[in-house]
């Protein structure tokens, strides 16, 4: 039951369900997965030593805030593996796979343009996991993993506007191209380009 509440936690994580600073409690958690107290406690002190939770020294548990240096050091690892995945998975992919992110990205846009940002978030985040999955390599996922459970509460910070000139949804229909085509050196510098732009709307914001 830890197990599934840790994996639970930490794909929320990953996708943006929590928001920076939001407070987190064991009692809370296992309210919302109707789980006992025990594994739902498990679960966050299992994520925090990960750092992928912060502990006060009066042991209360948040979803990490990042400045600006701590995201701009991320984001820098990033732009080294997560197109390098992208590439990866271009090779590996199979012939549909274009549509399947197609259809990921036209859901992100309509989602977008009826203002539901959570929803949107959540599919940004689907488009880019379902991509370094099928990179097909355990060692790289782990890795970009690791970072996205720092920033993934990081991206609602995103401001409406930013989103509502579907900048990402541009950016991945041209990585969608690239997979179409085959091209691995277009789907890597596509990402690139994509990683890019979203971290410096963030941290044009970020204190």
């Amino acid at each position: 039951m830890t197990e599934q509440v840790y994996l639970q936690l930490r794909e929320g994580l990953l996708l943006g369900m929590w928001k920076p600073g939001e407070k987190l409690t064991a009692r809370g958690l296992s309210r919302t997965l109707g789980v006992s107290l025990t594994p739902a406690r498990e679960a966050i002190t299992r994520l925090a030593t990960e750092g992928a939770i912060t502990v006060s020294e009066t042991r209360m548990y948040s979803i990490p805030e990042l400045d600006r240096a701590q995201y701009e050091e991320i984001t820098r690892v990033r732009l080294q593996l997560e197109p390098l995945a992208t590439s990866l998975a271009v090779k590996h992919a199979k012939a549909d796979f274009a549509d399947h992110l197609d259809h990921i990205n036209e859901n992100l846009k309509a989602r977008i343009l009826a203002e539901d940002f959570d929803e949107g978030l959540r599919l940004d985040s689907e488009f880019h996991l379902t991509i370094y999955d099928a990179a097909g390599s355990t060692v790289l996922r782990r890795m970009i993993d690791t970072l996205w459970l720092q920033i993934g509460p990081t991206r609602n910070l995103l401001s409406a506007p930013y989103r509502k000139r579907l900048v990402g949804f541009q950016n991945h229909r041209r990585v969608i191209a690239a997979f179409r085509d085959r091209n691995e050196a277009e789907a890597h510098e596509a990402m690139k380009e994509d990683l890019t732009q979203g971290a410096a709307a963030l941290m044009a914001i970020l204190p």
